[in-house]
């Protein structure tokens, strides 16, 4: 039995490991074809095709699903759901921190695939938000080409909602990066949209500056110029340069003369006719306003109007009244068809508005039906608890009083018994400083008498008699010399390093640490000696003193001697 267990074991295990190489071979084999994506998508949608995804984990299959959305967006592929894309933001949420880029760049074709089921609301602004704020956390490598892709659609979708500035903000971002990358296309994408912003905002100069840039870019195919070409007439229309917007209109029609450009002529007929209406050329105006009109494909559009109702004006310039009022009629019929699908439009945003106010509105009320009821079950269980703690606050309060009346009991005896410890001690400290001011004056007085006799020795030598007198001279200096050396308090036997360590409570190896002056000063201290008194039993001057004080409180923070019982 044991064996059949320890094999079924062994085979579990071996399936599991062939199934983890398998699936690191799929992983390496994605990340292959994630590669070739920019330059060779189309490769990359038809080897996809040779992977089963069924046979992938969790995670190929998601990553497996996020290159085909990604390879088929860059083959312009039309899309009509974005549950594929939901599925893989939601698988690949799971593997945030683990791969960051897979999420973030799922997180970017969700908005993108919005973004081309012409979605422009939250739903596709906020998921190309989320993966910006991603990608600049990303550091090893930078995906610099993915914020700026991230950050054009960003641009692109606040202009759809009319945001200018925060667009024109999003193209300038995605700009210097595209300049950062060296990359052509993207560079020229956002000059482009920068370019509509600012004829959009009415600002010419800055305009001209962008449509002057985009001039410089020299590319041969034919719907770079188209595109080109519809910019700089845009530009000269908005200027008043209608005669450069007739040329420019040309050479877009001689361009699009191809059957891949059938029925996209009808605005390019629109504004030669206006052009030529602007510079007094009635014929050619009117010519190309019926041309305009040839090109509709659908004749029930509403905003057809725009092209009777402009030839219906050239007609009627022209004094042409039959075809004029033709045209005005026709368009007058579009233009009430407009106004009727507006307004059953807006009779059914405000139905919409109204079921959403009342459904609201019930639940509010049922909300506040609820709110009610569980404020008054919770105030009921408040009081029942209120009453239940004063009960126990009573007993404890009850139990505190007759143990406090014990503690100010043993705290009168333990008071009385401190006084008079503290009575007596302080009896004894007063007798202490009576005894150090004592021995203080009996020092002054010494030390005064003693600098008396050295001032008097120090005189007679200073004397001219005494000194003219050699013999004379040399007994008083040598007696001078001896006075100062007996006279000097540090020779004196009595301060050694215990009663420095008694009086100062400093630790011997700190004493150790001191020169003999630092000990005499720091004991004199102790005896709550002045700096006058100092100066005279050390026989120097006041300000002296003060010098060798600071120094030795210096030297003793140096030393980090903490524990002494007196300050300096």
């Amino acid at each position: 039995m044991k064996q059949i267990i320890h094999l079924c074991l062994f085979v579990v295990t071996l399936i599991s490991f062939s199934a983890c190489r398998q699936n690191s071979a799929y992983t390496q084999r994605l990340a292959q074809m994630d590669s070739l994506l920019t330059t060779q998508p189309k490769l990359v949608s038809d080897s996809l095709k040779l992977i089963n995804p069924d046979n992938l984990n969790n995670y190929n299959h998601a990553y497996y699903n996020l290159l085909d959305i990604i390879a088929k967006d860059k083959t312009y592929f039309n899309f009509s759901s974005d549950s594929l894309i939901n599925s893989t933001v939601d698988a690949l949420s799971a593997y945030r921190f683990r791969t960051p880029r897979n999420y973030a760049r799922s997180l970017m074709y969700q908005g993108i695939v919005r973004y081309r089921m012409s979605i422009t609301d939250s739903t596709a602004y906020l998921p190309l938000k989320e993966a910006v704020d991603i990608f600049t956390t990303i550091t090893t490598p930078l995906d610099l080409r993915n914020q700026c892709l991230c950050l054009y659609y960003l641009g692109e979708i606040h202009e759809k909602n009319n945001n200018m500035q925060q667009a024109q903000t999003c193209y300038e971002q995605a700009k210097r990066i595209a300049l950062q990358i060296v990359d052509e296309n993207y560079i020229y994408c956002c000059y482009r949209n920068l370019f509509w912003c600012t004829m959009t905002k009415k600002d010419y100069l800055l305009a001209k500056c962008y449509l002057d840039t985009l001039s410089q870019y020299q590319n041969t195919e034919e719907d770079y110029m188209i595109d080109l070409k519809n910019i700089q007439s845009s530009y000269f229309q908005h200027t008043g340069q209608h005669e450069k917007v007739v040329v420019l209109e040309k050479q877009i029609l001689k361009i699009k003369n191809k059957p891949k450009y059938q029925n996209t002529l009808i605005t390019n007929f629109y504004i030669l006719s206006k052009s030529f209406n602007e510079i007094q050329q009635s014929d050619s105006a009117l010519k190309y306003a019926k041309c305009a009109i040839e090109e509709i494909q659908d004749s029930t559009y509403r905003l057809n109007y725009f092209y009777f109702l402009n030839m219906g004006k050239i007609a009627e310039k022209m004094n042409n009244w039959k075809l004029s009022s033709t045209a005005f009629k026709k368009s007058f019929e579009l233009l009430d068809r407009n106004i009727d699908k507006n307004l059953d439009t807006k009779i059914l945003e405000i139905e919409k508005k109204y079921d959403l106010t009342q459904a609201e509105n019930n639940t509010l009320r049922f909300r506040s039906h609820a709110i009610i009821l569980t404020a008054i079950t919770l105030f009921l269980f408040l009081i029942v608890v209120l009453l239940l703690l004063y009960n126990v606050k009573q007993k404890q309060v009850k139990t505190l009083v007759e143990e406090r009346n014990k503690a100010l009991e043993n705290e009168k005896t333990l008071l009385y018994e401190k006084q008079q410890f503290l009575i007596n001690e302080y009896n004894c400290k007063e007798q202490e400083l009576i005894k150090k001011q004592m021995i203080v004056s009996f020092f002054s007085q010494v030390s005064k008498q003693n600098l008396d006799i050295k001032n008097f020795l120090f005189n007679l030598k200073a004397n001219k008699y005494i000194s003219d007198n050699q013999n004379l001279y040399d007994k008083i200096s040598e007696e001078y010399e001896n006075y100062n050396r007996k006279a000097n308090i540090g020779e004196t036997a009595i301060f050694t390093d215990d009663i420095v360590m008694k009086l100062t409570g400093m630790k011997n190896e700190d004493i150790a640490k001191l020169n003999k002056s630092d000990k005499i000063i720091l004991l004199l201290l102790a005896l709550d000696a002045e700096n006058k008194e100092m100066a005279v039993l050390l026989n120097t001057s006041a300000e002296s003193l003060r010098s060798r004080k600071l120094k030795l409180k210096k030297k003793i923070e140096q030393l980090n001697i903490s524990d002494m019982s007196i300050s300096i």
